[in-house]
C-alpha cells in the first residue's frame, strides 16, 4: 500500500498546484470573452465525436507561460477543461477561426484555434 499512498500524495500535490495556478492574481487569461465556432459536418473534439454543432471555447487561465486551460462546450454539453499550447501566430489571422485536420475516418478533428488581436494574434493548439 505504500505505492498507493505515494500516488495519493502526488495527486494532491498536482491538484493543489492547479488550484494555486488558477487562483493566482498574476495569472490572466489571454481573452475574457468566449469564442464560438459552428461546424456543419461531423467533427471530433478530444476523444468525443459529434455529427454537427457549435463549439464554444473560453480561456479560463494561463496555467503556465505557454499553456492555457480552456473550458470547452459542444452543443451545450461541457467537455471540461482542456490544456492548449498558446503561442503568437506565425501569420496574423484575418479572423478568429477553428483549426481542424481530418482523421483516418475522414472526420474533422479540432486541433486548436487562432484569434485575432494583439500584434500578430494568438494560436491555441490542443496536445
Amino acid at each position: 500500500m505504500k505505492s498507493g499512498s505515494a500516488w495519493t500524495r502526488a495527486t494532491w500535490i498536482f491538484v493543489g498546484s492547479a488550484l494555486v495556478a488558477l487562483s493566482s492574481p498574476h495569472v490572466t487569461a489571454a481573452t475574457d470573452h468566449p469564442v464560438r465556432f459552428e461546424v456543419p459536418g461531423p467533427f471530433r473534439v478530444g476523444n468525443q465525436g459529434f455529427e454537427a454543432g457549435v463549439i464554444w471555447v473560453h480561456n479560463i487561465s494561463a496555467y503556465t507561460p505557454s499553456t492555457s486551460l480552456l473550458e470547452v462546450w459542444v452543443n451545450g454539453e461541457c467537455l471540461g477543461l482542456l490544456p492548449a499550447h498558446r503561442s503568437v501566430s506565425e501569420v496574423p489571422p484575418v479572423r478568429t477561426e477553428a483549426l481542424f485536420h481530418r482523421d483516418e475516418d475522414g472526420r474533422l478533428e479540432m486541433i486548436g484555434f487562432q484569434m485575432t488581436g494583439r500584434p500578430n494574434g494568438t494560436t491555441y493548439r490542443f496536445p
